[in-house]
């Protein structure tokens, strides 16, 4: 939906996949690792651990082709779909790089940079919110006429 909902930072020598944890909330109950809905991922994320984690119903992380094994059809369709809903993300984090200035760090310091990035998710997530406020109001508008 556009609406970032949580993040972490770290430095830049830290791989994205060493925050997969935090950022899904698992939650180990009775042996059993629970994740709260799909999970929709790119291909780093791609490997057996995550696959375990996951289960088959919620993993949604997109595959990816390895030397000598390309890609099924199946897969090819299914990295499609999956793409479809990626873009979101992708999107969002477009717009914050470009517009908005996250492509850098701007400060010296993990905690002022991090800081500065809430802020910036922040202002993010108000405008998001008042441009689909914008949109109801205007189809409102259109079914009182």
């Amino acid at each position: 939906d556009g609406f970032v909902k949580k993040m972490t930072y770290t430095t830049g020598n830290v791989h994205d996949s060493k925050e997969f944890d935090k950022l899904l909330g698992i939650n180990k109950h009775k042996n059993k690792i629970k994740t709260c809905g799909e999970v929709y991922a790119d291909s780093a994320y791609a490997n057996k651990k995550n696959d375990e984690k996951l289960g088959k119903q919620n993993n949604k992380v997109l595959h990816r082709a390895y030397r000598n094994t390309l890609l099924t059809d199946r897969q090819k369709q299914e990295n499609k779909q999956r793409s479809s809903i990626r873009y979101i993300v992708e999107r969002t984090f477009g717009l914050l790089k470009q517009h908005h200035g996250l492509a850098k760090a701007r400060y010296l310091g993990l905690e002022r940079n991090k800081t500065r990035a809430q802020l910036i998710v922040m202002s993010h997530n108000l405008k998001t919110g008042m441009n689909i406020f914008k949109q109801m109001r205007s189809l409102g508008d259109c079914y009182a006429q």
